[in-house]
């Protein structure tokens, strides 16, 4: 009797936790789902350079494979999925084979682990922001057969935008000359925060916005073939640049830190002064270069503008900070100017006694 009650329980259960779907002649399956849209012409952003390439990457998206309209609920999945199949998405809803290109594949191939299935999130511009939010997710959900009648669909709001969208999905971009959207203002941001582009961010990636990423590629030693292209390796290396200088979290995103010279800012100075971690040298023009000239001035030793450039001013404020600290002597001046080790060790000293 108590066998009884308990399967009627779990009867009860599995009906209102899936909103009374029948899972008869249904499997269970972990299938690995990523989010694809429809580009329209006029968007204001692409994932892609432009309307032309991004149908070439996610065709236009008026009719699939199965020769269908796009409808709220489709998916592409790999070609042993019979047109129709369904795929109950257990929080998300119920998806139908209608769709299937070169990238879905089943596991096995391509390094994947897991078959590779594709779900249709919508058209315009708000679509690709849903898609890329949704990234890659591996879920156990059930395959149903074709003949399987379910009510297909799926709500929106399930599909949230991520915040600070932008900054959280530069990392996966392709940005070079002649590319005009959001992404690349993002990128601008961060290049005049880092003290390598000295213009207002306006979107369009033209000649200063290339001359500021060779600027960063040759700065941090990136061997490319591209200099002045935003790929994989400059990448990289830009995100973890920000992160070390508290620019970039993976949670929020912020703006340059303002560490006024006072002693109840002690941490927030101290986080700036090891940012000073490398030599500096005359024509470096860096954040790091910006830190410098800020306390140098608050010592008294510079009284230029605080603008990121290592110039003849910056130079000589840390040739005179060297020989007034002993670091250097007027009968030596082989090193005079040169933010090195040493001059680096005495000056946090400095400043921090001064604090």
């Amino acid at each position: 009797m108590k066998k009884i009650i308990l399967f009627l329980l779990a009867t009860i259960a599995l009906g209102s936790s899936s909103n009374a779907i029948n899972l008869k002649w249904c499997y269970k399956k972990y299938i690995k789902f990523s989010a694809y849209y429809s580009p329209v012409y006029g968007q204001d952003f692409y994932y892609r350079w432009n309307f032309y390439s991004e149908k070439k990457l996610n065709w236009q998206g008026i009719r699939w494979a199965s020769w269908k309209r796009v409808f709220n609920g489709m998916l592409a999945a790999p070609k042993n999925y019979k047109f129709w199949t369904k795929i109950y998405i257990p929080g998300l809803g119920v998806w139908q084979v209608e769709d299937r290109w070169g990238a879905i594949v089943n596991a096995g191939k391509r390094w994947e682990k897991y078959d590779r299935v594709d779900i249709w999130v919508g058209k315009w511009d708000k679509a690709l922001m849903r898609a890329l939010s949704f990234g890659k997710q591996v879920k156990l959900v059930w395959v149903c057969p074709p003949s399987k009648k379910m009510n297909v669909g799926f709500d929106y709001s399930k599909f949230p935008i991520l915040k600070w969208f932008f900054q959280k999905t530069l990392w996966g971009m392709w940005l070079s000359i002649g590319r005009k959207d959001p992404w690349v203002k993002t990128l601008q941001d961060y290049l005049r925060q880092l003290g390598y582009l000295n213009y207002k961010s306006t979107g369009y990636f033209g000649k200063l916005t290339k001359t500021a990423v060779t600027k960063f590629q040759k700065a941090y030693w990136i061997k490319t073939k591209y200099y002045g292209y935003f790929w994989p390796k400059t990448r990289t290396k830009l995100k973890k640049v920000l992160q070390t200088k508290w620019l970039y979290k993976k949670t929020s995103v912020k703006t340059k830190v303002q560490a006024p010279l006072v002693k109840k800012d002690n941490q927030i100075v101290k986080k700036e002064l090891a940012l000073l971690n490398r030599g500096l040298w005359k024509g470096y023009n860096t954040y790091e270069v910006k830190i410098l000239q800020k306390y140098l001035k608050k010592l008294g030793y510079y009284k230029g503008k605080v603008d990121g450039y290592y110039g003849k001013d910056t130079l000589d404020a840390v040739a005179k900070f060297q020989v007034e600290n002993g670091i250097i002597n007027k009968n030596n001046l082989t090193f005079a100017g040169y933010f090195g080790p040493k001059t680096r060790t005495k000056f946090k000293q400095i400043v921090m006694k001064n604090l």
